[in-house]
C-alpha cells in the first residue's frame, strides 16, 4: 500500500517520499476501509510539509494531507448506513495514502455522482467559505464584503454563495488575466491590485463600490496587505485572517485598531469544526454536498496528477498563476475519474 511520507521538513516537491506501508487488517467493529481515490493539495498542505504551519510541528515521520475522497472499501461489525462502494467523505487528516481504517462516524456519505474532484475539496475550503461569511459579521443583502487572493478555492466559493445571498462583493487578485473568471463566478466587482499603495486603493475601493461601507474584508495574505485593506475598510469594520499566502505576519497600523475600531481577528477552520457542534457540521456539509452534485459551488481545477507523481504534484501546486487547484489521483482514483 503506497502513501505519502514525510521524514523531515523542507520544500514539498523535495522532501515527500512516496513509500510502501504495511497492507491494512479489515476494519474492526464499528469500522470501515476506506479506499481513497482524489487527494487535495492546500496551501496548509505545503506549509506544514515545510514546518510552517500551526503552532508545533507535527511529530516525524508522518502522512501529510488534510482532504480526500474515497469509497467504501470494506464494512466492519455493527456498521449501519454505509455500504461497499458509497462515495465518502474522511473527517480525518492525514489523507495521502491509498486506503485507511477509520471509524465509520468520520465517513461522510456524499450524493452519488458527485463529481469526485470537487468532493475532494469538499472538507477545508468551502467550509472555511460558509464560516467566514456567515460568521464573522452579520449582512443581509445589499452590503459589500472584499477578500482578497478572490480567484483561490476559498474565493470563489465564498463569491458563490456571497452572490447567492444577495451580497456584494468587492475580490481583490493580483494579475489582470484572473480578472474574467472571478466575476464569471458571480463577483460583484472585480480588481487586479498589489495592495502595495493603501491610499491608491482606498481610491479603487470607493470607485467600485459607489462609495458603499465595506464592513467585512477577508484577508488571506498578511503582511502588508493586511493594514492596506484596513485602510478601506469602514469604522468598525472587521477583517478575517485566514491565511499568510505572504509569509509574513500581518501587519497593521495601530490608528486603525485604536482610533477607528478596526477588529483583526484571525480563523482557524480546526476551531470552527470545535465550536461548531455535530448538528451545524451536518447542516453546513449536507449544503456543501449538494451544491457540488448540481453544479452550483464548483471550484476550478488546474490539473489531475497521479499519485505515483506526487513531487510533480508538490511544485505544480506552489506555482503562482495557477488557473485551479491541483489535486492528485491514486491508482485506484485513475481508474474512476482518468489522469485529467
Amino acid at each position: 500500500m503506497k502513501a505519502i511520507v514525510i521524514e523531515g521538513f523542507g520544500d514539498p516537491a523535495d522532501t515527500i517520499q512516496l513509500k510502501d506501508l504495511p497492507e491494512l487488517s479489515p476494519p474492526g467493529a464499528g469500522e470501515v476501509t476506506v479506499e481513497m481515490l482524489v487527494l487535495n493539495i492546500n496551501p496548509s498542505d505545503l506549509l506544514q510539509i515545510q514546518g510552517l504551519y500551526g503552532v508545533s510541528k507535527p511529530p516525524l515521520p508522518f502522512v501529510p494531507g488534510g482532504e480526500a475522497v474515497g469509497r467504501i472499501a470494506a464494512v466492519g461489525e455493527g456498521v449501519k448506513g454505509l455500504a461497499v462502494g458509497d462515495i465518502v467523505s474522511p473527517m480525518i487528516l492525514n489523507c495521502w495514502v491509498e486506503r485507511v481504517n477509520i471509524k465509520a462516524s468520520l465517513a461522510m456519505k456524499l450524493p452519488a455522482g458527485i463529481d469526485l474532484s470537487q468532493a475532494a475539496m469538499l472538507k477545508g475550503n468551502p467550509a472555511t467559505a460558509v464560516a467566514l461569511l456567515n460568521d464573522q459579521v452579520a449582512l443581509k443583502p445589499g452590503d459589500w464584503l472584499m477578500q482578497n487572493a478572490a480567484n483561490s478555492a476559498v474565493g470563489t466559493f465564498l463569491v458563490k454563495l456571497a452572490a447567492q445571498r444577495g451580497i456584494n462583493t468587492l475580490n481583490i487578485v493580483r494579475r489582470d488575466s484572473a480578472v474574467d473568471g472571478v466575476k464569471a463566478a458571480g463577483g460583484t466587482a472585480v480588481i487586479a491590485d498589489a495592495l502595495d499603495d493603501a491610499r491608491a486603493f482606498r481610491k479603487r475601493v470607493r470607485e467600485a463600490t459607489g462609495g458603499a461601507e465595506v464592513k467585512l474584508a477577508i484577508d488571506a495574505i498578511g503582511g502588508a496587505a493586511t493594514g492596506v485593506m484596513a485602510n478601506a475598510i469602514a469604522d468598525g469594520g472587521t477583517i478575517v485572517n485566514y491565511g499568510l499566502l505572504s509569509g509574513e505576519q500581518c501587519r497593521i497600523d495601530a490608528q486603525h485598531l485604536i482610533f477607528r475600531k478596526v477588529v483583526l481577528k484571525g480563523f482557524w477552520l480546526i476551531h470552527w469544526f470545535q465550536e461548531a457542534g455535530r448538528e451545524r457540521l451536518a447542516e453546513t456539509y449536507t449544503t456543501i454536498a449538494k451544491g457540488m452534485a448540481d453544479g452550483t459551488l464548483t471550484t476550478p481545477v488546474a490539473e489531475l496528477i497521479p499519485m505515483a507523481e506526487a513531487k510533480r504534484a508538490m511544485a505544480a501546486a506552489g506555482e503562482a498563476g495557477r488557473a485551479g487547484k491541483v489535486l492528485m489521483a491514486t491508482p485506484a482514483g485513475i481508474t474512476v475519474v482518468g489522469k485529467g
